[in-house]
């Protein structure tokens, strides 16, 4: 399994992700954030399972998870690095999200 790394971004998607559910529901909130988590881990055993995704950036991937968000990660040879987790309905824009 690779390690995994969590970007500053990354991390402030999650909490928003978290603090958003969270207002209606703080067990749903955890359970979205559970849910992800165990996404995470599934992909770092196989992280080139994802769809590379070279108009956002060199060397990017995506790959969805069981929720409504999706995981953008670059594999490395011994990591994964989570760039971002964004909800799937948004609009992404190459230079404003990853750069």
């Amino acid at each position: 399994m690779s390690k995994i790394v969590f970007t500053d971004l990354a991390r402030a998607d999650l909490m928003e992700a978290w603090e958003y559910v969270a207002e209606r529901s703080l067990s749903a909130a955890d359970r979205l954030l559970l849910t992800i988590n165990d996404d995470i881990h599934t992909l770092a055993q196989q992280p080139l399972m994802g769809r590379e995704r070279p108009e956002l950036r060199v060397g990017l991937r995506s790959w969805p998870t069981s929720t409504a968000y999706i995981l953008y990660y670059v594999p490395d040879q011994d990591s994964l690095i989570l760039v971002r987790v964004l909800h799937h309905a948004r609009d992404i824009q190459p230079l404003d999200v990853f750069h």
